[in-house]
Order: structure tokens, then sequence, then C-alpha cells
């Protein structure tokens, strides 16, 4: 199962603080991919921290992409 998820930082000032997730959709690849990357593209706009596409409960794409950099 498909799902389409983005998450609303709890404080903007301070990522450490955690997310709230919601659930955009639960389908099709098709569907999922699609929605996934209109989610991606209004994420800035709607204040999201990020928007995540799963499949089986792994995430396949996350937006924004994670660097790899540490600190």
């Amino acid at each position: 199962m498909w799902e389409v998820v983005a998450g609303d930082s709890y404080d903007p000032g301070d990522p450490g603080n955690g997310a709230e997730e919601q659930l955009i959709l639960r389908g099709s690849e098709e569907e999922a991919r699609r929605v996934y990357a209109d989610s991606v593209a209004e994420a800035a706009e709607r204040g999201h921290a990020y928007v995540t596409l799963r499949c089986g409960g792994g995430d396949v794409e996350r937006w924004p992409q994670r660097t790899g950099w540490t600190v």
C-alpha cells in the first residue's frame, strides 16, 4: 500500500521538537506518485516540514532530500 504523508513541525523554529504527520493519500503507486509530486510542489507554501512517499511502511522518497551531511 502506497501512502503520501506530510509533516508539520510543532515548532517551526526548532525542528528538533518533532512534527505531526497527516496522511494525504493511501492508494495505488501511480496515484501516490502523482499526489506526492503535487504535494512537494506546494509543501513550502503550505508550511510542511516534509513530505514523504511510503510503500509498505518504508520511505521511498522524501522532500526535502536528506543530504547525509552531519555536523
